[in-house]
């Protein structure tokens, strides 16, 4: 996998380096469409256990075009949406294990399209991997690199808040990875601790940015502005909210969320009412005095502040914020992924238990799954091109 070799030089991927297999045959009777809906279970057709039938075999094969089972064994059923479902599977021949996301093709079309934009375009340690692409008219295969450590948002459910060490050691992966794709022209758009994975469960692991069904790419170099309404409504920036054209600072609002969890294992905005939800993210109104932050450094605080500013013109961009004091308080504490990396794991609960479940606001689990309705904001000013 590729890295960022210097601050000067970022290694961009070509489509070279993608196998891409397009307008594959329907596999079957073309007069038999596949006998699958749109973002159906994939549980017929996949078990983790090692006494798989034969039937349970032969349905992989119809469930599944047979140029992916060819060269991938299906091993089990990682997670299922509206129009997509992901699935774990492993090389045939060098045993790697893998992700494939898969997406229907008559629902899920838009998002594939948007998402395999971005992907071919980029190759980071801190953003996930795009190993090569299947598509037929029914359904379209992203084979991906594995995270088998699970989201940042399940380990901050599982333990409670984190250290000022270890959130130091993830923030800056995450803003490595937010710099790289603002080099590239690249807004995310959804960043929140549901699309960060940890590449395996270890205290020493890397933390990749995933999901790029919302993100948006730059046409040109003037183009930095953009107007669709998208993403989680506890993580969208106030200049979304008022419907304005906005730039890829929206991205760096929602890192300063993000870091707010960390911390405290709760949402900076939050109602369950979305209408005062979005009043309180417009007036900027969050509160670090409780006795949650009474060990939290003013240096952390700040840090925190400076991204959740309501102008975006004066919120810190991902450079400015990798430079920032509070994340250099740590120099030993590195962002570069393996055993480089001085191990973390100063999460203030090492597992699962009540104390640090309950560590964790309820609001969180309540805004997981939520996506903006343009509905729910107030009246638009004015409306511009949507891009």
């Amino acid at each position: 996998m590729g890295c960022i070799e210097s601050k000067k030089t970022i290694e961009v991927i070509t489509d070279s380096d993608i196998k891409l297999v397009c307008n594959l045959d329907v596999f079957g009777d073309k007069n038999e469409p596949e006998r699958v809906s749109g973002g159906g279970s994939a549980d017929d057709a996949i078990t983790t256990t090692t006494t798989t039938t034969t039937t349970k075999k032969q349905k992989n094969k119809l469930k599944y075009d047979p140029r992916v089972t060819a060269k991938y064994e299906l091993k089990g059923t990682m997670g299922e949406g509206s129009f997509t479902s992901v699935v774990w599977v492993e090389n045939r021949q060098t045993k790697q294990p893998y992700a494939i996301k898969i997406f229907d093709a008559k629902e899920g079309r838009e998002a594939f399209e948007a998402e395999l934009t971005i992907l071919r375009r980029v190759r980071s340690p801190f953003i996930i991997r795009l190993v090569e692409v299947f598509e037929n008219v029914d359904k379209m295969y992203m084979v991906m690199e594995l995270a088998t450590g699970g989201s940042l948002m399940d380990r901050i459910m599982e333990r409670g808040p984190c250290g000022e060490k270890e959130a130091i050691r993830v923030l800056k992966m995450v803003l490595e990875g937010v710099r790289y794709l603002h080099h590239l022209g690249i807004t995310h758009r959804d960043l929140k601790p549901d699309n960060m994975l940890f590449y395996h469960p270890g205290a020493d692991s890397k933390l990749m940015i995933t999901d790029f069904g919302l993100a948006h790419a730059r046409g040109t170099a003037d183009a930095t502005f953009m107007s669709t309404i998208c993403g989680t409504p506890e993580y969208i920036a106030p200049e979304m909210v008022l419907w304005q054209a906005y730039t890829s600072a929206v991205d760096l609002w929602a890192v300063g969320v993000v870091a707010f969890i960390i911390l405290r294992g709760d949402f900076p905005f939050y109602h369950v009412n979305r209408s005062k939800l979005y009043k309180k993210i417009l007036r900027g109104s969050f509160s670090m005095d409780d006795e949650g932050w009474s060990k939290v450094t003013e240096r952390a605080k700040e840090f925190i502040s400076k991204l959740l500013e309501v102008d975006p013109q004066r919120r810190m961009t991902a450079a400015a914020a990798l430079a920032h004091p509070w994340l250099r308080s740590h120099a030993h504490t590195s962002s570069r992924p393996s055993q480089d990396v001085t191990s973390g794991g100063d999460w203030s609960c090492k597992s699962s238990t009540h104390s640090s479940q309950s560590a964790c606001s309820g609001s969180l689990r309540a805004g997981r799954g939520r996506k903006v309705t343009p509905g729910d904001l107030p009246e638009p000013r004015h409306h511009a091109h949507r891009t």
